[in-house]
């Protein structure tokens, strides 16, 4: 009997919250968030940086990825249910070839594949595209969000399982509603909502890659000898101060001059129509909140 039931796909863009919602599914008991699971293919290759193919909080002595043992034919999923006896895997990683590639793959072996398309303003996302590489104009930071939402968008309406296997999540309502926008998911997965999702900081959590700032707030994170949570200048300051809760990130507004501002409506003004914040058109079909 097959131990991994279901795998939900987190997918749209970098920089939108990702790393926060797979925490927070991931504080379930009955789900393991893997982070960006294809960063597995890199085990073993010491060309990639350490800290790019272990587990970001526990590091290179994980009890779940380094004891990973995976056996023929199994695929990656399979292998994490049975290591953690969780049925529900979730999965953030972004890259279009490895999501068509794998949903495609655990449908075929009778497990139900969902994909999570989680949207953010795309103003606040080149905003910490620009905060995390300068060295990149606006206009890249705006080209590079526009092809990946339109690249998911391809997907979504391709998805195996059709429309009810696609559920849009807002960034900026999941984490004004948090509880909502859970309580939503849980259902969706066939699983009831457990109160720990709300605290995910105190969860047990053992992901690759992800947002470094946010993994950085749990506890004990940054005690444990051997991660890869280290952060620095502005970002440091501002998660020394950040609460262990659900805080919407609206830095963009004053961080983003009107130069970039310009440059990203000139470019995605249309496509950003369906995730501008706040929302003027209401709540859209299949959208949890």
């Amino acid at each position: 009997m097959r131990a991994n039931e279901r795998v939900c796909f987190i997918g749209g863009a970098g920089h939108s919250g990702s790393t926060l919602l797979g925490m927070a599914l991931g504080a379930h008991p009955q789900v393991f968030y893997a982070g960006e699971a294809r960063k597995s293919i890199f085990f073993g290759n010491e060309k990639k940086a350490l800290r790019k193919r272990m587990c970001k909080v526990c590091g290179p002595t994980c009890e779940v990825w380094t004891k990973l043992d995976r056996q023929e034919d199994e695929d990656l999923y399979e292998a994490l249910s049975r290591r953690t006896r969780k049925p529900i895997v979730v999965d953030s990683t972004k890259s279009l070839a490895w999501l068509t590639e794998q949903s495609a793959l655990v449908t075929s072996r009778g497990v139900k594949a969902h994909l999570l398309f989680l949207g953010r303003d795309g103003r606040a996302v080149i905003s910490s595209g620009l905060r995390k590489y300068p060295e990149e104009s606006a206009e890249e930071h705006t080209r590079k969000w526009q092809a990946q939402i339109e690249a998911t968008e391809a997907l979504a309406a391709n998805f195996p399982g059709g429309e009810a296997a696609v559920t849009r999540v807002h960034y900026e309502a999941f984490v004004t509603k948090p509880r909502e926008t859970l309580t939503a998911l849980t259902n969706l997965l066939g699983i009831a909502f457990d109160e720990a999702m709300m605290n995910p900081w105190t969860s047990e959590q053992h992901p690759l890659g992800g947002n470094a700032g946010t993994q950085s707030l749990i506890e004990g994170a940054q005690t444990r000898v051997g991660g890869a949570l280290e952060i620095s200048g502005a970002k440091k300051g501002y998660y020394a101060e950040h609460p262990r809760g659900f805080v919407l990130d609206e830095r963009w507004r004053r961080e983003l001059t009107d130069d970039a501002r310009a440059t990203f409506e000139s470019i995605a003004s249309e496509t950003n129509q369906r995730y501008a914040w706040p929302r003027e058109d209401g709540d859209r079909n299949k959208e949890t909140t």
